[in-house]
């Protein structure tokens, strides 16, 4: 009875299909499903022409066990290749392998002499414009070298390395162990039993695998890689010859479409196309400007320390310490709170510390004693004492203009309760971000005006009293003449006070075009 039920089924089936048929002949032989199924009709026509059809039998829908069979003996093959790849935290130390695997032992030398180390040794010993000429010719010299024929080997086995590390890295495990429950990954003791599954479970790792295989590039110098590979791995994990066999393996597969003809049948789109990456990205013009960025970072880190070292040094000499806060707003403290707005910030906080208290310390107390002698009590032409004189004057002007501009940033003055009111409205209101910046740039450039001044004034004042110290020293005065009344009224000799005060504007007007360069 069921056999005759199975046999009227399958003859009803047969004059449904023949009815089909007959249908689609007469009413819908140009219907887009009538030329869908006349196209994965021809396709599955295509796929049984190939030695590779008995991975996907076209009845059913499933993979066959021929398939996994054959990607299980690929992935013992490159299983070591897969744990080393995988293993590699950093991808761009692979770039950088690749190229020092290409240069020449001049080269590798070269390289050696631009690392930080090396820069930081020589930086206590030659001046940094040395330093820099040398680095220059270094870099020159390094460049020279890559000559278009190793240029030519690194970007190709780049290339190699990126196709190679595309299909080592596929999770061949995750694809084959649908096909087997029982796999454990890495352990070949024994060849599984694969099933076959229904195509659509590996649908997904098929389309990948396809990209994959299809990316790699014909014209590849594999033995150049394989050996940066063995040298890299400091053994062997697959040799050139055995990766040659999987990739002409492969290249077959490809090159039957198999692999396309089964995913148009899966998916049901006889039009699907896999997709094919290009491996076009070269590596050498990038790791050149990296290099030239670590060693500009390492200048300039020098230059910043050698700087704060330099001005530390003058400090001492200047004030007899380093730490100077004459300022209470106008404060590098503050710059952490606009950093994280990421807001401009305060350039000139150091100098105009330094410009406040040279004022109030030195300027008010010793110019001071000087001038007053020198200058009121001297007998010489009023006009030539002018610059001493206005100079003077207009310091102890800025001293107070200093008090004043750092009082309105405070957060009761104009400036600072504005730029309190605003920060917390610059999540909400670029409005408020760029009037903050504009108050803070107009404060640095207050502040530079008030540096570039005085540093004008304190060289104007230096001048003259260089010509002021040469007089006294001269047998016949030129400009002063009461030069020994004038020494009754110092307590100690005016040559060696006035020699000190010069010392002491040389050394500041020095710190203070290391503090104007501080934005440049």
């Amino acid at each position: 009875m069921d056999l005759d039920k199975k046999e009227s089924g399958a003859g009803a089936k047969k004059s449904s299909s023949f009815l089909q048929n007959i249908l689609d002949v007469l009413f819908n032989s140009h219907s887009p499903e009538a030329e869908k199924r006349r196209k994965l009709k021809a396709i599955a026509k295509d796929l049984s022409k190939t030695k590779f059809h008995s991975f996907y039998k076209v009845q059913t829908g499933e993979m066959m066990p021929t398939f996994p069979k054959l990607f299980y003996d690929v992935y013992k093959l490159i299983f070591s290749a897969q744990n080393f790849l995988r293993g590699i935290p950093n991808k761009n130390a692979v770039k950088s392998k690749i190229i020092n695997y290409f240069l020449s032992e001049n080269q590798l030398n070269l390289l050696d002499h631009l690392n930080e180390q090396k820069i930081q040794e020589m930086s206590h010993k030659l001046p940094l414009s040395k330093i820099k000429a040398q680095i220059e010719s270094d870099m020159d010299a390094f460049i020279a070298e890559f000559d278009s024929e190793r240029a030519t080997k690194i970007e190709n086995c780049y290339r190699a390395y990126m196709a190679f590390n595309d299909f080592v890295s596929f999770d061949f495990y995750f694809m084959l162990r649908k096909f087997s429950s029982s796999l454990q990954e890495g352990n070949f003791s024994s060849v599984p039993v694969f099933d076959k599954i229904n195509a659509e479970y590996v649908v997904d790792e098929l389309q990948d695998l396809m990209t994959i295989i299809y990316s790699i590039p014909d014209g590849i110098a594999w033995d150049d890689f394989f050996e940066m590979l063995k040298e890299m791995k400091g053994g062997e994990l697959i040799s050139a010859g055995t990766w040659r066999k999987i990739l002409q393996r492969m290249k077959s597969i490809q090159a039957s479409h198999a692999f396309e003809y089964i995913a148009r049948l899966i998916l049901q789109k006889p039009d699907y196309m896999p997709t094919v990456a290009t491996h076009n990205e070269t590596i050498l013009d990038v790791y050149i400007d990296k290099i030239h960025e670590e060693v500009n970072t390492t200048i300039s880190k020098i230059e910043s320390e050698q700087k704060a070292s330099k001005e530390n040094d003058f400090c001492m000499k200047i004030f007899g310490k380093t730490t100077i806060d004459q300022l209470s707003h106008y404060v590098n403290a503050f710059n952490g709170t606009l950093e994280k707005k990421e807001l401009n910030t305060f350039e000139y906080c150091d100098g105009v510390n330094y410009l406040k208290e040279f004022i109030i310390n030195f300027v008010k107390t010793d110019v001071r004693e000087y001038t007053d002698i020198v200058v009121i009590r001297g007998q010489w032409d009023a006009t030539l004492s002018a610059p001493i004189s206005n100079g003077y004057q207009e310091l102890l002007q800025i001293s107070d203009q200093i008090t004043e501009f750092d009082k309105s940033l405070s957060e009761e003055g104009a400036i600072g309760m504005k730029i309190k009111t605003l920060l917390p409205k610059i999540a909400h209101d670029p409005g408020a971000e760029n009037i903050i910046n504009r108050l803070v740039n107009d404060a640095n450039d207050t502040a530079k005006g008030f540096l570039i001044t005085s540093t004008q004034d304190l060289i104007a004042i230096g001048k003259l009293l260089k010509q002021v110290i040469e007089d006294e020293q001269k047998p016949k005065h030129v400009l002063i003449q009461n030069w020994k009344e004038l020494e009754h009224f110092s307590d100690k000799p005016l040559l060696k006070f006035g020699v000190e005060i010069y010392k002491k504007i040389y050394m500041f007007v020095q710190l203070m075009q290391s503090a104007l360069s501080e934005a440049s």
